[in-house]
């Protein structure tokens, strides 16, 4: 066993955020093996990134006021609080006092990586319709950067092994809510990439997803006139330095609701009107379904940018964002 006071610990700035400072008080090089434990302040008014990860984590409160904040509810904290944040659940700790906020918090040690793929079959019983829990899993899977390909009777996921076995647990426990289901899947890390439905030399990464409150596809005027949220992810913090609310700013997302395309279609489905080519139109359908909307930029809270005028509904993937 091992002491130490957690004043000899360097504190160490968090990367891409202003007043908000990490100790390492346990991990990998004192000798931890499983969990490492964690101390963080946080100054009058900062916060830490708005994100989520594959893991758990528990947080105790030493002192301060804060503000536990994720994607539909709101905590005060203070001195003896206790906080379980469990995987993949959004969550932001902000400091409401006059004085620094600081807590502890125990995280898990990470895995060696290893890269899998899983062929998943969604049976939901007793529900007219699968298509909507099987477009709910994909969605699951893509809001959890995993390579998603669609098939007649199966997904191909891949990605790395605890965001694909994290991914297909919440997928089965979303559709579980809504009655019995069966879930077939079958993992191998047996060259598990090679599939990967992408021409050779091309590669893509989400920088982040928009939250609002449209989860299905959604007339664009109403988009528009509605505010969203863009939460880019937390180690691409700094890339956002210069960028300042008032301004607008080009958003590139992917249209990951589209499904084939045809290169003649009817603007916004409209039959009564004439056809036009794919090019010529901003349908979702389309050879690269991939969107581009000038939007307004109307705040900035770390990686959370406030938007008005983004015609793209919740959980789509951004892939930029560009001044106009």
């Amino acid at each position: 066993m091992d002491v130490k006071h957690s004043q000899s610990v360097r504190a160490e700035p968090v990367k891409g955020v202003h007043g908000v400072t990490v100790r390492w008080l346990w991990s990998t090089p004192d000798g931890a093996l499983t969990f490492a434990l964690r101390q963080f302040e946080v100054q009058p008014g900062a916060s830490t990134p708005y994100h989520s990860h594959a893991h758990e984590h528990e947080v105790y409160i030493l002192s301060g006021q804060g503000l536990l904040r994720g994607r539909s509810q709101e905590h005060a904290l203070g001195p003896g609080d206790t906080v379980l944040v469990l995987p993949y659940e959004e969550h932001q700790f902000a400091n409401t006092g006059d004085n620094p906020l600081r807590f502890l918090c125990g995280i898990p040690l990470p895995e060696e990586p290893m890269e899998v793929a899983a062929q998943v079959s969604i049976y939901p019983l007793r529900q007219p319709e699968l298509a909507p829990w099987i477009d709910e899993a994909s969605k699951i899977f893509r809001q959890h950067k995993l390579e998603v390909i669609p098939g007649r009777m199966s997904t191909l996921v891949t990605g790395n092994h605890t965001m694909v076995f994290g991914a297909i647990k919440r997928a089965f426990q979303r559709v579980a809510e809504n009655g019995d289901v069966v879930m077939v899947t079958t993992f191998s890390n047996a060259c598990p990439i090679a599939n990967k439905a992408e021409p050779a030399g091309l590669s893509l990464r989400a920088i982040g997803y928009v939250q609002n409150e449209f989860d299905k596809p959604t007339d664009p005027d109403t988009l528009i006139n509605s505010i969203s949220h863009i939460v880019i992810d937390a180690d691409l913090m700094d890339g956002l330095t210069g960028l300042h609310p008032g301004e607008r700013a080009l958003v590139i997302f992917y249209f990951h609701q589209s499904e084939g395309y045809e290169l003649l279609q009817h603007p916004r489905g409209d039959r009564s009107r004439p056809l036009r080519g794919v090019f010529a139109l901003r349908s979702p359908n389309r050879p690269n379904p991939i969107g581009v909307t000038e939007v307004e930029l109307i705040g900035m809270d770390n990686n959370v940018l406030t938007v008005r005028g983004l015609d793209a509904i919740s959980g789509t993937p951004v892939l930029d964002v560009k001044p106009v």
